[in-house]
This record gives C-alpha cells, sequence and structure tokens, in this order.
C-alpha cells in the first residue's frame, strides 16, 4: 500500500516514500508564516505558492495590501529559476537565491575539498556570435546551435561542440564533467528568455559579490534551527497520515506548536526589558 500524491524523498537513511515539508520563517523572530507540504524532493517549483502563502499571512498581521513589498527573501540553490526571482520582483521583494555553482566560484574555498575539481566554465566564459547563432569557447572552438530542449521547466537552446575540437583541449577538467570520462564534447544550454530583463544572470553576478554573500550567510541562522527545533527538539521525525491535504495539515500544526514557543520567548523576552526599564 501506498500513497498516490507522495513522491520519492532522499534523506539520510536513503530513499523514502513521503512529503517534503516546506516552510517561510520570519527573519527577526523566527516565526514560521507560511509553510505547506509536497509529494516532491524538488521544491524551486513551488516558490510562488509559497510566497502567496506568506503575502496572505502577512496581510493579516499587518493589514497592508502588499505587506512584502521592500523586504528581502533569502533561499537556497534549489529554487533558482529565472520564473521565480520575476515572481519576486513583481510583488517588489529582493530575492537572494544563488545558483548551483555560485559556492565553486568562491575564491576563499579554491583550496578546499568542496570546490576542488567541481570548477566549471559557465555562459560567462563562451562569446556569442549573433550572425552566425553559435559560441565560441576560451580556446577559440565553436558550439554550433542543434536544438530546443526543455529542462527544469525552461526552454533552453542547446549548443554543442565538436568532439574533434575537444580532443587534447587543456581546459577540459574544467569544461567538461562526465562519468567516467565518456562525454568528449562540451554542451551549452542557453535559457531562452521569456522576460526584457534577465534576473538569472543579474543574481549570478550578484551572489559573487560580499554584501550578498554577507546577507545570504544570515539563512543558515534563520531557517535551520527552526526544522532542528521541530525534528530533533520536538522530537517529530516523520509524517504519520496519507494524501497530500492531510499531511498539509499534519505539518501547519507542527508549525504552530513551534510559533507558539516562539511566542513565549518573544513574551518573556519583552517582560525582561520592561522590568529593567527605569
Amino acid at each position: 500500500m501506498t500513497d498516490n500524491e507522495s513522491g520519492k524523498i532522499k534523506g539520510p537513511h536513503g530513499v523514502i516514500q513521503g512529503y517534503n515539508g516546506i516552510a517561510v520563517v520570519d527573519g527577526k523572530n523566527q516565526i514560521i508564516v507560511a509553510g505547506n507540504a509536497y509529494g516532491s524532493v524538488a521544491e524551486g517549483q513551488f516558490f510562488p505558492e509559497m510566497l502567496e502563502k506568506a503575502e496572505q499571512s502577512m496581510k493579516e498581521v499587518k493589514g497592508k495590501k502588499k505587506p512584502l513589498k521592500g523586504t528581502t527573501m533569502l533561499a537556497d540553490c534549489a529554487y533558482f529559476s529565472e520564473d521565480n526571482l520575476q515572481e519576486a520582483k513583481k510583488k517588489g521583494i529582493e530575492a537572494i537565491i544563488p545558483d548551483e555553482q555560485s559556492m565553486n566560484r568562491d575564491e576563499k574555498l579554491k583550496e578546499g575539498e568542496r570546490r576542488e575539481g567541481k570548477e566549471r566554465y559557465d555562459a560567462r566564459y563562451f562569446k556569442y556570435n549573433k550572425r552566425g547563432n553559435y559560441y565560441v569557447c576560451p580556446r577559440g572552438k565553436k558550439l554550433t546551435f542543434r536544438m530546443k530542449v526543455k529542462l527544469n521547466r525552461n526552454e533552453n537552446n542547446k549548443y554543442e561542440s565538436r568532439a574533434a575540437d575537444c580532443l587534447g583541449c587543456p581546459h577540459m577538467d574544467k569544461c567538461i564533467h562526465s562519468k567516467n570520462n565518456k562525454k568528449k564534447f562540451r554542451t551549452l544550454l542557453i535559457p531562452v528568455l521569456r522576460y526584457k530583463e534577465n534576473l538569472c544572470q543579474k543574481m549570478r553576478e550578484n551572489t559573487d559579490k560580499p554584501r550578498y554573500k554577507k546577507i545570504h550567510s544570515r539563512r543558515m541562522r534563520i531557517v535551520k534551527p527552526v526544522f532542528a527545533d521541530i525534528t530533533y527538539c520536538k522530537g517529530i521525525t516523520r509524517f504519520t497520515l496519507k494524501t497530500q491535504e492531510k499531511v498539509s495539515i499534519q505539518w501547519l500544526l507542527y508549525c504552530v506548536v513551534h510559533n507558539i514557543g516562539k511566542c513565549k520567548i518573544a513574551e518573556n523576552r519583552v517582560k525582561k526589558k520592561n522590568n529593567a526599564a527605569f
């Protein structure tokens, strides 16, 4: 017996059939302002929905029409996509979402194991020739257009080099990544722009700047303790119901229990402050 609405979730003990609990957390008091459970390990597709839930919650709290306007939203690389960045911009939110290769571009990790062998030439290292509709790699070889492909709900133009051009290239380790070295040519996927502004490219450039790195580093202190409190401190390590509707209700109840504890801490903090005032 299984749950058709659940998904294959990879965890520390292998792959299980289950749900993924997602939460949007306030940066000041670690209060969960929106949450839901989904039968999918991929979280990025639910960013607009969670943004809408957070906005509805904050409307009731603040009584404003656009309560999230002017705020900053931090998320991990799983939420990095043009659609998500455009959705945040539409609501007047500064979204800081690094791409998957951002850690490999970090100079501070250049000599560390985390970076070693993982840095790759991305699209910024290739020059585009509009007239011929091809790209030129750092070595001067052409990557010609092959077809349009869909990946991660986005349409991309696929460009490929010739295997003969890549043979013996001194940049192969940084350019081509394949298991057992079976792949001998470079593939470049360029997103088809559906918006006037390419926010993904801007985000790649911004996340390499010290200011954005410093701001995004706060995410670990905001959201990670929340999940640790629910799973480790309160011992809630698994869902016990079936179907997304029931599991989502259960997850929201877990979030409410967490919020009650945080509200008590905030209340005690205010009482101590008032007692110390003179």
